[in-house]
């Protein structure tokens, strides 16, 4: 068995889609690609397709794994944004040694931390990872509703003097709690047509949240995605702010479409759990892995590779 590397970039576009479709095959949620997808997922997750990896066995392309790069909190972190073994090579070993490989990718690019998710059903998936020395640091939570909102259960026990002001998503960036080691697509720099709102007290920021709306070809709004929403450390009365900060996004709450939650971490647990309240059920949940690119240590242990 030969086993060699491509970059991507040295592949048309046709043969990136054909090997992504072909390393999704059978997944737990539907991941086809065509040519435009494919090309709005690279721009909009800004990945790097020169610094990404096509796996080869004896010729035939047996998966994939494409990595973004960015700047955070001063440190250079990648990001696997989609890795993919065709159903023929599963259960090999060759997951195993795209990783290997992969990492030793992000070590010539200097990378300090690298992250990705992981669906929490593909415990295959995330041994793999483990295995290659990432850690599960979060778990991550997509929620839906359909329908209104009560706003009873939005209704706040006391007045505030509170401002909020609307924004882009990188107005956050310089509050010192925003939370740049986020999931990659939950980060300010991946929310392309996205908006932020900053809640502050007496001139003070005590909350921001960062959220989409979309919106049909005749300008109905039809989704409203929430992807970040933190409260200042230490407040007594963050239930409220949450509050605050939900009636505005998710507005107006008598409107019916589609509202939901886009990787939102699930160590928020007062943000869940008002969720929860008002009827938010749970779509799809992942874990949000990390490792630090300074710990070298690969643990020896046999792994499962039957799904990757």
């Amino acid at each position: 068995m030969t086993v060699t590397f491509r970059k991507l970039s040295e592949l048309s576009m046709e043969e990136n889609v054909r090997i992504w479709n072909l390393g999704f095959e059978g997944y737990f949620i539907q991941m086809v690609m065509t040519i435009d997808a494919l090309m709005t997922r690279i721009v909009n997750e800004g990945l790097s397709l020169e610094n990404s990896l096509a796996i080869y066995v004896d010729g035939e392309p047996a998966g994939f794994v494409m990595n973004g790069f960015r700047d955070v909190a001063g440190k250079k972190v990648a990001w696997n944004g989609g890795t993919g073994i065709a159903t023929a090579f599963r259960g090999q070993g060759i997951g195993r040694t795209l990783m290997l490989r992969n990492l030793e990718l992000y070590r010539e690019q200097g990378v300090e931390l690298a992250i990705l998710e992981a669906l929490t059903q593909n415990e295959s998936a995330i041994k793999l990872y483990q295995y290659v020395g990432y850690e599960i640091t979060d778990r991550l939570m997509i929620l839906q509703h359909t329908g209104t909102i009560d706003p009873q259960l939005l209704k706040r026990s006391f007045a505030h003097s509170f401002s909020i002001t609307k924004g882009l998503p990188r107005d956050v960036y310089a509050l010192d709690f925003y939370r740049g080691l986020s999931a990659w697509q939950t980060q300010w720099p991946s929310m392309k047509e996205g908006e932020s709102i900053i809640i502050r007290q007496d001139g003070e920021p005590l909350c921001y949240a960062l959220y989409k709306r979309t919106f049909d070809q005749e300008g109905k709004l039809v989704t409203i995605s929430l992807y970040q929403c933190e409260v200042l450390p230490g407040r007594e009365d963050a239930e409220e702010i949450y509050k605050l900060a939900l009636s505005e996004l998710f507005a107006p709450l008598d409107y019916v479409c589609r509202r939901g939650t886009s990787n939102l971490r699930k160590s928020n647990q007062p943000l869940n759990d008002l969720l929860i309240k008002l009827g938010f059920t749970t779509n799809v949940e992942q874990v949000l892995m990390m490792r630090n690119m300074n710990f070298n240590e690969i643990k020896e242990k046999q792994i499962d590779n039957s799904n990757i």
